[in-house]
């Protein structure tokens, strides 16, 4: 006898299973579309964030100053557009091959300066024009943050004593930064690497020349920038002079800068020993006085010809010994011994005073730096009266 049950009929075993198995097959599908799609989210995420930097490219080409300054990557190589020197303003497309010929594959012999981060090379390109190469490396995240801290900079800066900022490129995990060439080297290398030969020699004259000009590059960065620019690593070093020794403020990699309202910026001690700020050691922050107490040790270095940190052990450092001298009433001492008797005693004393209150441990009592420009100047116009 057949028996009806009533209410849900009974399902056979076989088609459960095979339920649950397309059951598993939706979640698990499911579950892959939705990795997916996180995939593409978190990937337009990381371009985003690796594009960021472009904003940087983007206001230069919306900047006149700078329109013609830009990078672009094609699937072979990277294709740089810059205002290359001496080509009547027309754009030069420089490949990454280029750059490798003009620097002879960057062969050390072409090597013209060091810093913490990279090299600088010298570069002469076919139409005869030369340019300063520097190839960053080290850490990738350091130096993707000096890389960025100099174009950043850079790009917002037009003044005749700032050292321009001709390209950029990126090619693999190169970094390049391609300036004007500078005939003179450093202002370093003319006081300190000199040789005998008296047409090397650095009289006074151009020595305030150079003060003067690195003076009205560091005002520009100060006090005309929007916003403001503190270097952080201003040194003789990095004040680069032309074939007219002409002079030039330069490396912009620890640059930072001061969004409106803003007294300071927090820092890490960084910088180049001699030249670092009292300060800076102690509340950790830089500010514009900062690069003033450092532009103040340039000034020193010119008037005595000494090292502010000295090489032998026995000799003492620039600052204490300045300030000490000075307050015995002995500065005159302290002037560089190949310009005393050249009749310039007078100006050099009062650039020494400008110098020592640059220099003062007390931040707050530094002159800003049109003070300084204004000082400088009036001792140019003095002599000239």
């Amino acid at each position: 006898m057949i028996t009806h049950k009533c209410g849900s009929a009974s399902v056979p075993p076989s088609y459960t299973k095979q339920r649950d198995k397309k059951d598993l097959f939706a979640i698990a599908f499911g579950v892959f579309v939705e990795g997916i799609a996180a995939l593409l989210l978190l990937g337009r995420l990381i371009v985003s964030i690796r594009t960021k930097g472009t904003t940087t490219k983007d206001r230069m080409d919306n900047n006149q100053d700078a329109e013609s300054l830009s990078f672009y990557s094609s699937s072979e190589e990277i294709l740089l557009v810059m205002r290359v020197p001496q080509t009547n303003g027309e754009e030069n497309e420089l490949k990454f091959a280029d750059i490798l010929k003009a620097t002879n594959n960057f062969d050390k012999a072409n090597i013209i300066g060091c810093g913490g981060y990279g090299l600088v090379y010298k570069a002469e390109l076919n139409n005869g024009s030369k340019l300063a190469i520097k190839k960053l490396n080290g850490e990738m995240c350091l130096m993707e943050r000096e890389f960025s801290a100099e174009v950043d900079a850079l790009s917002m800066t037009q003044h005749e004593n700032i050292l321009p900022l001709w390209g950029y490129c990126i090619q693999g995990n190169s970094r390049l930064l391609l300036y004007s060439y500078m005939e003179n080297g450093s202002l370093d290398d003319q006081l300190h690497n000199r040789d005998d030969d008296p047409s090397s020699f650095l009289d006074w004259p151009m020595r305030l020349k150079i003060a003067q000009g690195a003076s009205l590059g560091l005002s520009y960065i100060h006090d005309d920038c929007k916003p403001h620019i503190v270097h952080r690593d201003i040194k003789s070093s990095n004040i680069l002079l032309d074939k007219e020794f002409k002079a030039y403020i330069a490396d912009f990699g620890l640059a930072r800068l001061l969004l409106p309202n803003q007294t300071h910026v927090t820092t890490e001690l960084v910088g180049t020993m001699g030249y670092i700020p009292p300060e800076y050691g102690q509340a950790w922050v830089a500010t514009l006085r900062g690069d003033i107490y450092s532009f103040g040790v340039v000034l020193l270095e010119l008037l005595t010809g000494r090292r502010p940190v000295p090489v032998l052990s026995t000799s003492e450092e620039l600052v204490p010994w300045v300030l000490q001298m000075s307050s015995e009433g002995i500065q005159i001492e302290v002037l560089d011994p190949t310009l005393r008797g050249t009749g310039y005693e007078e100006q050099m004393l009062k650039v020494l005073q400008t110098a020592c209150k640059c220099v003062h441990h007390d931040q707050f009592r530094r002159p800003a730096i049109m003070e300084i420009v204004s000082c400088l100047a009036s001792v140019d116009a003095e002599q000239q009266m």
